[in-house]
This record gives structure tokens, sequence and C-alpha cells, in this order.
């Protein structure tokens, strides 16, 4: 970062009363690329939001994208440059601003984008930065991102938490030439307790190191606490949740029927087969009653399933999967089992099985046996989505 760009970030902070750490100005005077492997809650959205409006300020004419893995994120990191460049007296070098692009009386402008080749392509920056990175489609680094930059001498800014050894981010961290490489683990950031970190450790276990110590974990098994998951007798109550994984066309279909009161789930029974996946739908229908919502993985075949469900009437929420998603499913599961507001009636014999025998594998989740059907259904209970269920009364 030019000293012109440093001062000014200092300065956007000092005007709102931000008191940067030591690691965080030292990422925001790095040179040229910049990859960043950090824990949670490190501040990493103050940082970019700072760098991102330093440079355009500085540097008239300039492009800057921010691109992170889902449109939410994306706003989310927007909000905070729009909040630093409303402020004066830097509001007096807004030309427009919208909810995801600013553009400045010097011709500069910055744009946050989703991670979509579609919305990015064509563009050409002077600066890219690139929010959880290792969750983003390596090609989309590869082939879209890194050309932008190919006429301009510009940067490229990676920042994430750790996730799949198998990507661009991390052979990049690893051995990048000509990179300024920095790891941040959660417990540099002293407003994070030591109690809070303490708590965070014995309810993720080994998963805790990927979180918050920004350390790769290469293949851990049984991360679920399943001691306190079982039910003594089936469950007596009223489905009033159904998950669906739909899965691939060569996988197995896992079901599991459940009633969520308030935080707390109880599974009642699992269904796991293969077959055609309308044919199971309407084999499973019949056990559905009063007030009901489908939560379904609408990733790839299972879009057509939740659209014909929503046809025939029923509330449905579709889920796309992500691996930021994923993740973030997996802490809320972790965190759920820990407070024991999951009951598991002793019928659901598969769904113990997979949760005993998951994994982490390159940042993915799976099972020592590759059946994890009905381990997935159940992180949708737990999987967030903006798209709201119609329920109907049956």
């Amino acid at each position: 970062m030019c000293r012109a760009c440093y001062n000014l970030a200092l300065k956007i902070a000092d005007l709102h009363t931000i008191s940067l750490f030591d690691y965080q100005r030292a990422i925001l005077q790095a040179k040229g690329n910049t990859i960043v492997l950090g824990g949670r809650q490190i501040g990493k959205t103050t940082v970019t939001a700072l760098k991102a409006l330093s440079h355009a300020v500085v540097h008239p004419r300039s492009t800057i994208l921010i691109v992170s893995p889902s449109l939410r994120q994306s706003l989310h990191l927007f909000s905070y440059i729009a909040r630093f460049v409303s402020t004066e007296p830097l509001d007096l070098l807004i030309e427009s601003l919208t909810r995801t692009e600013l553009r400045l009386v010097n011709d500069s402008r910055i744009l946050s984008l989703p991670s979509s080749p579609n919305t990015i392509r064509g563009y050409t920056a002077n600066l890219v930065i690139v929010d959880e990175a290792n969750f983003i489609d390596e090609e989309l680094i590869t082939t879209v991102l890194f050309p932008t930059l190919s006429t301009t001498g510009g940067y490229l800014w990676l920042i994430s938490t750790p996730c799949s050894k198998e990507h661009i981010f991390y052979r990049i961290y690893e051995s990048g030439k000509d990179w300024s490489r920095f790891r941040i683990p959660s417990t540099m950031n002293p407003l994070i307790s030591r109690n809070f970190l303490e708590s965070q450790r014995s309810i993720l276990g080994v998963y805790y190191r990927q979180e918050y110590e920004a350390e790769y974990i290469d293949e851990v098994y049984g991360i679920f606490n399943t001691a306190n998951l079982l039910a003594d007798e089936p469950i007596s109550k009223q489905v009033n949740l159904v998950l669906v994984d739909v899965g691939g066309y060569s996988d197995s279909m896992g079901v599991l029927y459940c009633h969520m009161d308030g935080e707390r789930l109880y599974v009642l029974d699992e269904y796991e087969g293969r077959g055609a996946y309308l044919e199971q739908m309407n084999s499973m229908i019949p056990r559905l009653h009063g007030s009901t919502t489908i939560v379904i993985d609408s990733t790839g075949v299972g879009k057509g399933v939740e659209e014909y469900l929503a046809g025939r009437g029923y509330g449905v929420r579709g889920i796309v999967w992500s691996r930021e998603r994923e993740r973030d499913a997996i802490v809320r599961l972790m965190h759920t089992i820990q407070s024991n507001n999951i009951l598991i009636s002793p019928s659901c014999t598969r769904l113990i099985r997979q949760l005993k025998e998951s994994t982490i594998k390159n940042g993915r989740l799976t099972t020592i046996s590759g059946e994890d059907d009905l381990l997935y259904a159940l992180m949708l209970a737990y999987a967030d989505s903006k798209r709201k269920a119609q329920v109907i009364r049956l």
C-alpha cells in the first residue's frame, strides 16, 4: 500500500474512532499482491473497507472490485465502505452511491460483487479484494479475477479463513513468490476474551483450530459429540419439519422427519433410498401432518424436486450449498449439540452412524464410508437461507 493510501486509511479509522490493531496496520501497509489467512473475528471487514476506500480516493480513475462468496456478504462488506465515505469530509467526494457501487468525483469506483463469473467477467481493475477466497471456486480466481488485472499492473488481495488445501489460496499462502503473506489467528484480537475462546474450543473440538487458530486440518474423524443425542425411546411428537437431501444421480436420497420446537430439534424418523426422485417424494408426502415445512437441498437435481413440491402446494425452502454455508452449518450444529438442543429417536440408526463417522476431508464434511445423505439432511436445519417457505395446512 502506498504511503498516501496508508495515511488516509488511518485518518478514516480515526474519524470513526476505530483503534486499529498492530496486525491490521501491518496488513494495510503490505505492498503488491497480498494474502491473509485468518481466524474468525479478526476485523478483516474493516481492513478491506479501509483498503478499498483509501485506494479509490488517492488514485483517480481506479476500479476496485470486492468479491465475496455470496450477495449477502457483498452487501455486508460494502455497508462498511458506505458508512466510512458518508462521513464528513469524505462525503464531498461521492458522485453516486448504491448498495453495491460507489463512484467518486475523481472517477474512481468501488464495486462489491458476489462470486459469479457472469457478474465479474469483463471488468478491468486496479485492485481486486477477494473475501473468504478459500471458499470461492478456484477457477473464478484463475480465469476471471487474475485477467481483470492484466493490463493495469494492479494487485490482488486474497483474505480467508482456512478451508481446503486443494485450492489456489492454500498454494499461494504456502509458497507464493512475491506475495505479502499473513496468518492472523483470532487470539491476536485483544477484544476476544480467553473465556470465549475456551468455550469455543470445548464445543468445536479439533475444528476450533480451523475456525479460530487459522490452521488447516487435514482429516479429522468423529467431529460431532454423539454421547447425548440418542433418546431412550421413540419420540412421540408430530412432524412439522422435513429435511431432504436429494443427493446426486448415483447417491441415496436422505430424508429426516422432525419436530422443531423453538430452538430444540427432535429427529423422529429417517428414510434412505435410491430410485426416481419424484416417486420417492410421493411416498414421503402421506407422512406429513399439520403445518409442515420441507427444507430441501436444491443444489443440482434437487432444484427440480423443490419446484415439484412447491407446485403441489407444499411449503418448501430450498438451500443451495456452498463451502461457506456448509462451514457455518457445521458450527451451528456443533453449538446445538453442545447445548443439548437436539434429540434423535433410536430408530434413526443410520443417521447416528453417519454422525459418528463424520470427518473433515479437504475442507469438506463427509463420512468414513462416504454415505452422508442423512448427515447433510440434518445440516439443512442449520443452513441459513433468505428464501422463506410458505407453510400450508394439510
